[in-house]
């Protein structure tokens, strides 16, 4: 069988199958990577990578398919392609953090979860492309990716972790990571008609990860399923999802205010229809009231301004301005201005907030929400609204965008699940469930 016939059809394949067709010699890894690579430059006009290391890729390949000859094959992502967001500092590859500032000095080494990925067997193709700091939106000096959903027209994929859902929606890798601190992953997973997970805030590690907001930054993924997000949570938390509970069991809340406010009518009625087809399978919908959050948008921004400007330094970032996104520019710049004693009130409201929020979602398994007000725009000067991202970031819950059908224009919708404060593996758990039900 040659190599050509032995490349498995990523991500066409869940992760379970693709293991199956490893070992019982269907497919070989090697050429998988070698099928993706060429994929990768047959559309490099999409500018989803900034770097693709097909050398190591190639290698780290032909060591998963050498396991599989030795019967060392039980590592969960044994030969799985995965695509790093350039916040993710790995061995031998590059970093910009999307940015002409010179970072080399803040550069992390490689940190826990690339580490772990690399130790389940993962081959790492690359970097992908993320807005300035993940704060940005457009920069002229490093492209905004094409949306793959619409190939006549370059549409916003969101952001930032922008590079990562572009690839991963159009095939150039089995799973992409991101980050999220206010929506990078929900809402491009959204815009791009993929499954797009954020973590609850602390619950992995984030060494090695440029970041944004310690205080916020949480890692995130990409993936055609559930099924397969699930078992990427499992090898970085080293906690089994579990099994499944009757769908009449569960409670399903809906927030009675702001959540919905703003929204295209098209994304109104795949909310409606999600929760109309939960109904029908015995679910049963609450209303749940969560603590005012609308006075904390500008607050939100200028808190994570001023950990953004303590990674980078105050006088780096007053000298480096003029090289910024400008966007990047004029957001930053509150930090600049944040006493230490209004920071540490912000922090200190967040986490009262965060309080009692869990008090709020404590009754129900999950919230359902939108994920984006609409489908992907042609306007680059933004990456999008994630009005309905941010303020599950100030609460630190985990959550899940899923795929809920096409818009007037044909373009992909999402809608979000959130789970309680560190109840990833119950969110994981019903976000599988609901796709069942809404495909």
């Amino acid at each position: 069988m040659n190599a050509e016939r032995r490349a498995a059809p990523v991500p066409d394949l869940s992760l379970a199958d693709y293991a199956a067709g490893l070992r019982n010699r269907t497919f070989s890894a090697e050429a998988t990577v070698h099928r993706l690579l060429e994929r990768i430059g047959d559309d490099a006009a999409l500018d989803a990578y900034t770097h693709v290391d097909a050398e190591g890729a190639l290698a780290a390949a032909r060591a998963a398919d050498a396991n599989v000859v030795a019967r060392n094959d039980a590592n969960p992502l044994l030969g799985v392609p995965i695509a790093l967001k350039d916040l993710y500092a790995a061995t031998g590859l590059p970093m910009t953090a999307g940015s002409r500032v010179d970072i080399a000095d803040r550069i992390p080494a490689e940190g826990s979860l690339v580490r772990a990925l690399k130790g389940a067997g993962a081959v790492i193709l690359g970097k992908t492309r993320t807005t300035e700091f993940a704060f940005g939106t457009y920069n002229p000096s490093h492209p905004t990716p094409r949306n793959p959903c619409d190939r006549a027209v370059h549409r916003m994929p969101g952001g930032s972790s922008s590079g990562s859902a572009v690839a991963m929606a159009a095939g150039l890798c089995a799973v992409a990571f991101g980050t999220d601190t206010g929506g990078s992953v929900r809402q491009p997973a959204a815009l791009c008609g993929v499954a797009g997970f954020k973590a609850t805030a602390g619950r992995l590690p984030m060494d090695g990860v440029f970041p944004l907001s310690p205080t916020f930054d949480s890692p995130g993924w990409f993936a055609p399923r559930i099924a397969d997000i699930a078992v990427v949570w499992q090898v970085l938390a080293g906690a089994p999802v579990g099994r499944a509970r009757p769908l009449d069991t569960l409670v399903v809340g809906r927030p009675d205010a702001h959540f919905f406010d703003g929204l295209d009518n098209d994304v109104v009625r795949a909310v409606d229809v999600a929760q109309a087809r939960l109904i029908d399978a015995g679910v049963r919908i609450v209303s749940v009231t969560l603590p005012p959050l609308g006075d904390l948008d500008v607050a939100f921004g200028a808190f994570l301004s001023a950990e953004l400007v303590a990674t980078l330094g105050r006088e780096r970032v007053i000298a480096t301005l003029s090289q910024m996104d400008p966007v990047v520019a004029a957001r930053i710049a509150p930090g600049l201005e944040l006493a230490a004693d209004a920071y540490l009130t912000l922090r200190a409201r967040f986490a009262m907030l965060a309080r009692d929020a869990h008090d709020a979602i404590g009754g129900v398994d999950v919230l359902l929400t939108p994920s984006a007000p609409d489908e992907a725009p042609t306007g680059l000067e933004s990456t999008g609204s994630a009005i309905f991202n941010r303020n599950w970031t100030l609460l630190g819950v985990p959550c899940m965008t899923l795929p809920a059908g096409r818009g007037p224009q044909g373009l992909p919708l999402g809608i979000q699940l959130v789970g309680d404060y560190d109840e990833d593996e119950r969110l994981l758990r019903v976000a599988e469930w609901v796709r069942r039900k809404l495909e």
